[in-house]
């Protein structure tokens, strides 16, 4: 075949893929509707076997492809155009085919630069692969700048891990992890990565492959967690290991690389603390689609859908009749209200007097901003903001330099204790004059269940209630500031006149699905893993608080359940 004819050849696959490949991608999201429930082992192989033909097809039109007379006159314009179309995809092609040449680099650069891991942990490893039934060998080996462990080779798998990783995370956690790497190199995972990389790169132009490639890494993690899970005979210990992962600060990695923390982590441990019951198989997938689908109808014409039964190990909240969620929550003290009604939606021991840590926060930066002091005035952190209570860490140290603004931020979005107790001291009075700011607040909300000793909520003296905290966080969301602040995933502020970046303790702020106005997390042994937040439900505001979850797993899934419940209620 000439030259010529190839590319014309070449050209016409790559036009008629256009509309193929919306066909494929309509099967597939059809068939990935049909198997939401099954195990995502089957999602997997939908998505391969439809990445197979996005590359098959072309292929195969191309071979068949034979010159023929011109039918219509459009046609000889397209044949005109096919050297240049065809030389203008060759040009992309190269350019993401080198974008993959540069992360094999990456890889190749990260191995040879790695150590290899103490004796004990790979020892550790070793069991893991001998109860997954690996045959190969795969080295653990340390890198200390990574955000957590990757998987590379095939013939040779290796795992990568932070050094810092093996002092920060507990020994049972990094072992949740390391079985999760080792379950894609059971599976072959990185080869099948390679490929899939490759596919994105000579079918760059067409937006379904970049569709069905992301959902393949989505359930490729997915069915790693199955795996591992099933190894370590304990679910939640994998979503508490993601959970402390995914605290870390993130770093970009090559699409090359396996990590445990890829795909849509917060999905992923909300399967892993409440698994949704299965298909048992695709033949069954379209029958139980039309049952359930009549039974809707059925029985939403009698009365409420019942709410599952609740997983072991949680309690059903307590609801008043005339409340409408039921939830398997977590948290020891729920209240969710419609801030449009004052409607209480769940409440659960909504009324005890507990320790509310970092919440107070939203206390401290709403008296801060009533004062209407400068807040471009430089404040200096000194020995009176270290916390000599719970020997908390903090990334500002003494002598550090900060505007109040900056000082408001970090307080609100980082819960940056010493930036929350230099605001007090600096509080005109004070912070004695602050605690007697806080205490006219709260009174001027009619709030007297709550009590506050100290900024920055270290302290087991700042008290209050599931529903005080939901009127305290309504009275948050009316100030601007806070509400712009606190519904920030991210964002830079001014410490010793450099730019520092700061993240929301929040890692619900920000991500996919989720509309959050005002949020503040807290954290102390007594207070346990608290959640203060407005979100919008479509249009309606809704004011959720958690108060004492186990941890912050625990937590992320009961606003889950939450946000989930709502959707489905809201008009």
């Amino acid at each position: 075949m000439s030259l010529t004819l190839a590319m014309n050849a070449w050209g016409w696959a790559l036009v008629n893929f256009v509309w193929q490949g919306a066909v494929i991608g309509a099967g597939a999201a059809l068939l990935l509707g049909l198997l939401r429930s099954a195990s995502a082992r089957w999602r997997y192989a939908v998505c391969a076997i439809a990445m197979l033909l996005c590359l098959v097809l072309p292929l195969a039109q191309c071979l068949d492809l034979a010159p023929t007379e011109v039918e219509f006159a459009g046609e000889a314009t397209l044949v005109e155009q096919m050297p240049a179309l065809v030389t203008a995809w060759g040009l992309g092609a190269a350019l993401m085919l080198g974008r993959l040449a540069l992360g094999l680099a990456w890889v190749a650069r990260a191995r040879s630069r790695s150590m290899p891991a103490p004796e004990q942990w790979q020892v550790r490893l070793d069991v893991l692969a001998r109860r997954l039934g690996l045959k190969r060998v795969v080295s653990l080996r340390l890198l200390p700048d990574l955000p957590g462990p990757i998987t590379l080779g095939t013939l040779k798998p290796c795992v990568l891990l932070p050094a810092a990783l093996l002092s920060r995370l507990p020994v049972d956690l990094l072992e949740a992890l390391l079985a999760h790497e080792l379950a894609h190199v059971r599976r072959w995972d990185y080869l099948a990565n390679l490929l899939q990389s490759a596919v994105e790169a000579l079918l760059f132009f067409h937006p379904v492959v970049w569709w069905l490639s992301a959902r393949m890494r989505a359930e490729r993690e997915l069915v790693a967690d199955e795996i591992s899970a099933d190894l370590l005979d304990d679910p939640r210990r994998l979503a508490r290991a993601l959970h402390a992962l995914s605290e870390l600060q993130p770093r970009p990695l090559p699409a090359v690389a396996l990590a445990a923390r890829g795909g849509d982590l917060l999905r992923r441990i909300e399967r892993l603390l409440a698994p949704k019951p299965q298909a048992t198989g695709w033949k069954l997938a379209l029958p139980a689609l039309l049952i359930a689908a009549t039974s809707f109808v059925v029985q939403a014409r009698g009365r409420d859908i019942p709410e599952p039964p609740a997983p072991a190990k949680t309690v059903a909240a307590e609801v008043k009749p005339a409340q409408e969620l039921r939830l398997p929550v977590n948290a020891k003290h729920v209240v969710v209200v419609d801030d449009a009604t004052g409607e209480v939606l769940m409440s659960r021991n909504a009324d005890a007097i507990v320790p509310i840590a970092s919440l107070t926060k939203l206390l401290t930066a709403m008296v801060v901003l009533d004062a209407k002091l400068d807040p471009a005035e430089k404040l200096r952190i000194t020995s009176d903001d270290v916390d000599t209570l719970k020997h908390s860490r903090s990334r500002v140290r003494v002598g550090t330099r900060m505007t109040r603004q900056a000082a408001l931020e970090m307080a609100l979005m980082e819960s940056e204790n010493r930036a929350a107790a230099a605001l007090a001291r600096t509080f005109p009075g004070g912070e004695a004059g602050f605690v007697k700011a806080v205490n006219a607040k709260l009174r001027k909300l009619g709030l007297n269940r709550t009590s506050i000793a100290e900024p920055t909520g270290l302290s087991p003296a700042n008290t209050s209630t599931a529903t005080e905290m939901a009127a305290i966080t309504a009275a948050a969301a009316r100030y601007r500031e806070i509400e712009r602040i606190t519904s920030l995933k991210k964002a830079k502020v001014p410490v010793d006149g450099r730019q520092r970046e700061i993240r929301n303790t929040n890692r619900l702020v920000g991500a996919k699905g989720w509309n959050i106005r005002v949020s503040k997390t807290g954290y102390t042994e007594e207070a346990g893993r608290c959640l203060a937040m407005r979100i919008l439900n479509g249009k309606r505001p809704i004011t959720v608080v958690l108060l004492d979850a186990d941890g912050s797993a625990h937590r992320l899934r009961d606003a889950a359940l939450i946000r989930k419940s709502l959707a489905r209620k809201a008009p």
